[in-house]
Formats: structure tokens, sequence, C-alpha cells
């Protein structure tokens, strides 16, 4: 993750609900904010909560966890 990243973009903070199954996963909308903040919100969560969460970008496609967390620790990171 190289490129330059949008940080202030409005994206969604989504938590997958255990109502689904293995295959078929739901997910409830949490937050919508600049995605800075959302990283910024997911970073600060226990483990164990974070696992649970993705970002959607809208068009630009969602977020899993690892690479939010990649996301937390890059240099020009807002909330670093």
């Amino acid at each position: 993750m190289t490129d330059a990243i949008a940080w202030g973009a409005q994206a969604t903070l989504l938590e997958r609900d255990d109502s689904g199954s293995d295959l078929d996963m739901h997910f409830k909308a949490v937050a919508t904010a600049p995605l800075g903040v959302l990283v910024a919100q997911v970073a600060a969560m226990p483990p164990a909560d974070r696992a649970r969460m993705i970002i959607d970008r809208g068009p630009a496609g969602t977020i899993a966890i690892a690479d939010i967390m990649a996301l937390a620790g890059r240099a020009d990171f807002p909330g670093a």
C-alpha cells in the first residue's frame, strides 16, 4: 500500500452480524465518517471486536481488517 490514501473520503464502518451463515455473512452499518476516522476507531478496538469489522468505501470497494490495520500503521496515517 504505497499509493496515496484519501483519508478524508467518506466511508462506512460495517460490523458482521452473526445472523448470517459462514457462506452468507450479513453486515450492519455502525458509523459513517472520513476514512481516517474509521481506521483510527477500528485500530483502537480490542482485537476480538475489530475482527468483526470492515470498511466500505462504496465504488472503491471494501477494506478487511488486515488492510485496516496496515493503513493504521502507515507513516501518512492522520492518527499516527
